[in-house]
């Protein structure tokens, strides 16, 4: 206390003494969406009133989908495309699952349960992926179009239970 006021070691009436402290922001305090912080000062047995500041996080939930073909060509009716779909969280919220695609050529779309990948916690974490799979049968109609076009979504929930989407065609 010597570097305020009158520079004598107390806190005499009408000084006052500017403190400081730092907090790390973890990933849950991004998925609240803030942080509280409550304070209360100390000195000589005496305590302060309490004094509460929140910070506001700026969530961003964002999906990236990248989808692949096996086999890249057909050539007869009954041949099967598999489809691989890799969605990635490359936002900065953690995404509740479950993660499903919604593709505009099959109906056996599949996802695995996100606790099944990165690090187990039941939520595609910012930076983990998760690889959905399903596949299509060639018709006639296919083979005369010659070309199959697919156009697939990837769906999760942020924890503010909004829809997050992308879209890979």
């Amino acid at each position: 206390l010597t570097t305020v006021g009158d520079l004598d070691t107390d806190l005499d009436v009408g000084e006052s003494v500017t403190c400081t402290a730092t907090y790390e922001i973890g990933q849950a305090d991004i998925d609240a969406g803030s942080v509280t912080n409550v304070a209360t000062a100390s000195a000589d047995g005496t305590d302060s009133n309490q004094d509460t500041e929140t910070v506001t996080a700026i969530q961003s939930p964002e999906l990236t989908l990248v989808k692949s073909a096996t086999p890249a060509t057909y050539d007869e009716v009954g041949d099967v495309i598999s489809y691989s779909y890799e969605v990635t969280n490359t936002g900065n919220v953690s995404l509740d699952g479950p993660v499903s695609i919604s593709d505009n050529q099959a109906a056996d779309e599949a996802c695995p349960n996100v606790n099944t990948v990165g690090n187990l916690d039941g939520a595609l974490d910012p930076g983990e992926s998760i690889t959905c799979t399903a596949s299509d049968t060639v018709t006639q109609a296919d083979l005369n179009a010659g070309s199959i076009t697919n156009v697939a979504t990837a769906t999760g929930k942020d924890p503010l239970d909004k829809t997050v989407k992308d879209t890979d065609d």
